[in-house]
């Protein structure tokens, strides 16, 4: 496939709005990835537009209906339709979807989204799962599934309909999803057609997406991933930028699954000294925060600007990679850009 028909079939699988993605931003047409800038145009939230998409396969054709399939380790196994939710209320919710995978870089893959959908708890509760069901098996119409333990869908799970007040696009899994603020993007499946609630997880789909970490015997061992681990990413200057003998400032976003941020600083000394970020507080605790700091640059030549993050539960970003990870999930070290000052 050359760059040209590459790029036109991108293209015309990306439409979720009436504008294109940029073409550096699409690195894949079937499945479909396109990374996302990370600073919004305006306020907090990603416009539809730049969303990131992140799709596993083939997307499936569209569905002007849906269905949803509960069942399982359940009392009254349920076929869900649009109109079984007309009498449940709904939720709205912003938080950060990030792929598990994405590059630590202004163009990435995560964005923050307004999200609004009914609770799996109450949907799930239709069904009364048995005390054995420890475990929801979710299946997409596009054959993609994950196994997620039932507590993180009874406590702010969503089956998803909306994204900043508009339904889901056909690339963001129309007409629904699952979604887990807080979780990276790999388990809140899309076009979401059945839940199996188990006793155990899917030993053969989540052999993937795993944090896999060298023991000193040389064995490997694997884990879940974590709850998004918590970052900051330089949005200005850019990476490369020639400054002037001055000060100047510093912009970027924040996020963390595992509570708000409580501080961003920056350092233009290598860790010497570092500056405190002022912060614009998110809406919600899953949103990022949008930080600047000013600092001063007092010599000219080469200079290295990183940042870090902490969380409200005492989680800062690490200098460096844990040299016994050997997998490439998960990636939040100290976001660094080297620049040149005049």
């Amino acid at each position: 496939m050359n760059r040209r028909t590459f790029m036109l079939a991108a293209g015309a699988l990306l439409t979720s709005g009436g504008r294109l993605a940029a073409e550096h931003h699409v690195i894949s047409a079937n499945p479909l990835i396109v990374e996302s800038e990370v600073w919004p145009p305006a306020g907090i939230y990603t416009t539809l537009e730049d969303f990131y998409v992140r799709n596993h396969f083939q997307a499936p054709a569209p569905s002007a209906t849906g269905s949803l399939t509960v069942e399982g380790e359940v009392d009254k196994p349920t076929q869900f339709t649009l109109e079984s939710f007309s009498g449940m209320a709904e939720r709205e919710l912003g938080a950060v979807l990030e792929c598990a995978g994405g590059p630590l870089s202004p163009l990435t893959l995560a964005s923050d989204g307004l999200w609004r959908g009914w609770p799996l708890a109450e949907i799930l509760g239709r069904t009364q799962p048995r005390t054995s069901g420890t475990w929801l098996h979710l299946l997409g119409r596009d054959g993609f599934s994950r196994g997620v333990p039932i507590d993180r869908a009874l406590k702010d799970g969503l089956l998803a309909t909306s994204l900043n007040g508009r339904p889901l696009a056909p690339n963001h899994g129309a007409p629904w999803r699952a979604f887990f603020p807080g979780w990276y993007g790999m388990d809140s499946v899309k076009w979401l057609e059945k839940i199996v609630v188990a006793a155990t997880p899917l030993p053969a789909l989540d052999r993937t997406y795993l944090q896999i970490t060298r023991q000193a015997n040389g064995e490997l061992d694997a884990q879940f991933l974590p709850k998004i681990q918590v970052k900051s990413i330089i949005t200005s200057p850019a990476d490369g930028a020639v400054l002037q003998h001055d000060k100047i400032e510093v912009r970027g976003v924040a996020w963390s699954g595992a509570g708000r941020i409580s501080t961003v600083q920056v350092t233009a000394d290598q860790g010497v000294s570092w500056r405190t970020a002022s912060v614009e507080s998110p809406g919600h605790d899953y949103d990022w925060i949008l930080w600047r700091a000013t600092i001063s640059l007092d010599r000219p030549g080469a200079v290295n600007l990183i940042s870090r993050a902490t969380d409200t539960a005492g989680n800062t970003q690490p200098a460096s990679r844990d040299p016994r990870r050997a997998d490439g999930y998960a990636y939040n070290v100290c976001h660094r850009i080297r620049c040149v000052v005049l």
